[in-house]
């Protein structure tokens, strides 16, 4: 049962050096989410409220500001990395929640691991002081060792740097997952020391410590795809390709049709409504909304937009943040929208730019039009009303008005407001020079 005094440690302090990148490790992205994220929302799904964040120095206010939208949650600064159980006594030490009835602690580069997960922990943890979450794995070099009895308890931890020859053999590990379900295994903390090869307080020490004292350890074997972690990019890739298989896995049951699925990108938070075909290398960013019958065909890049009924995208096709399309609209090859505003019926069919812009109601736009909505300094609207025709290679100089029922000419270039039911016409006039060609080659 998890209740209401019930809190999850997560462990965020580390450098993750091997990461090589300035960005913390734990906000590394996995199918656009950054890693952390996907752990608050397993324990939050479990049905864990509070959150105590343990951080560094130089990653608490990146952490903070990628996390504000969870609710009670506590950011505590492990001062300096002394080990993962003076993580966790950071955390006690520091947080202002009270009375915690029980704590998970989980790692913040773990981010495979379920709700399910973190709900089967709760309820076997209810039969015992200490629980672990375990692996097993044919490869079990650099993972800390899970000794056990002969009647499955957990008699120690032994960390790879620590471990011997016999110890070694062992193919059971931790997958860094703890519950502590009683004041007395807490209170244990304060025995752990650091007399060992890195000098570190490990929080592993704790289960032969409270073996010691007659408390009852035991452990809950997890799928390893679940609980494996991220140290480098090469396990980033491996964690991204098992997380976007999952989300891909839950949109086609939820009636998306995904063809192809493994050349596709989609972020798990997009919103998806009925009859909706995404063709094969797809990619859908962060914070897409996607309505009944639509069609997105390959090689289509979606971020950041509303995209209504009857709605056919691509294929070579991108749309950027704060886009919206109306019913009917159709987005086809090479075409690229940005922040703009597309009604319904607008067709925008090829090789086009669309940026800062608002077209009304059945207007067509010819291949190669452009809005030039950017001046070097600022960026300025581009209004195209209804019903209106745009010609082939148009450039649209913002800021302008082209009102319903114009007409802009193929290969013009517009600056100045184009009143209703009007032609609209800049080009340079045509002139032919005869014989001009044969001259030319002549002096080759």
């Amino acid at each position: 049962m998890i209740d209401n005094n019930t809190v999850a440690v997560i462990l965020c302090a580390g450098k993750g050096s091997r990461m090589n990148s300035n960005c913390p490790k734990v906000l590394h992205k996995i199918s656009g989410k950054p890693m952390l994220a996907y752990i608050m929302d397993a324990h939050r799904d479990a049905g864990i409220k509070k959150t105590i964040l343990v951080c560094s120095h130089e990653n608490i206010s990146l952490i903070q500001s990628s996390m504000d939208k969870y609710e009670n949650v506590d950011y505590v600064i492990q001062e300096e990395q002394n080990g993962t159980a003076d993580a966790l006594k950071t955390a006690i030490n520091k947080t202002t929640f009270k009375n915690l009835s029980k704590i998970f602690v989980l790692l913040g580069d773990s981010p495979l691991i379920t709700s399910l997960d973190i709900k089967n922990l709760s309820d076997v943890s209810n039969n015992c002081s200490i629980l672990i979450g375990s692996f097993e794995t044919n490869d079990p070099f650099g993972y800390g060792r899970v000794v056990r009895d002969k009647e499955f308890n957990v008699l120690e931890i032994v960390e790879e740097s620590e471990a011997n020859k016999e110890q070694k053999l062992i193919n059971i590990c931790f997958s860094g997952a703890l519950v502590l379900g009683s004041e007395k295994a807490l209170s244990l903390l304060n025995d752990i020391d650091n007399n060992n090869k890195k000098g570190e307080y490990y929080l592993t020490d704790i289960i032969k410590i409270s073996n010691d004292n007659n408390l009852n350890v035991r452990d809950k074997i997890l799928d390893y795809d679940n609980v494996r972690g991220v140290n480098n990019i090469t396990q980033l890739v491996a964690a991204e390709i098992i997380m976007n298989n999952r989300i891909i896995e839950k949109f086609i049951e939820d009636g998306v049709n995904i063809s192809l699925p493994d050349t596709s990108l989609i972020h798990p938070d997009t919103v998806f409504g009925k009859n909706v075909t995404i063709e094969p290398n797809v990619h859908i960013g962060e914070g897409v909304i996607i309505g009944n019958d639509v069609t997105i065909k390959s090689f289509s890049y979606i971020e950041g937009a509303k995209i209504g009924n009857n709605v056919i995208i691509g294929p070579f096709a991108r749309i950027r943040p704060k886009t919206i399309l109306a019913e009917d609209v159709r987005v086809g090859n090479f075409v690229e929208l940005k922040n703009s505003n597309i009604s319904k019926s607008v067709k925008i069919n090829h090789l086009s730019y669309i940026g800062d812009s608002s077209i009304g109601d059945n207007t067509n736009i010819g291949a190669g039009t452009i809005t030039c909505n950017f001046d070097g300094v600022e960026k300025y609207k581009t209004k195209i009303g209804r019903n209106t025709f745009i010609g082939s290679n148009s450039s649209l100089i913002a800021p302008l008005e082209i009102d319903d029922n114009s007409y802009v000419a193929s290969g013009s270039v517009i600056n100045k407001n184009v009143p209703a039911d009007s032609l609209a016409i800049s080009r340079a006039k045509q002139e032919n020079k005869i014989g001009w060609a044969k001259k030319i080659k002549k002096r080759k």
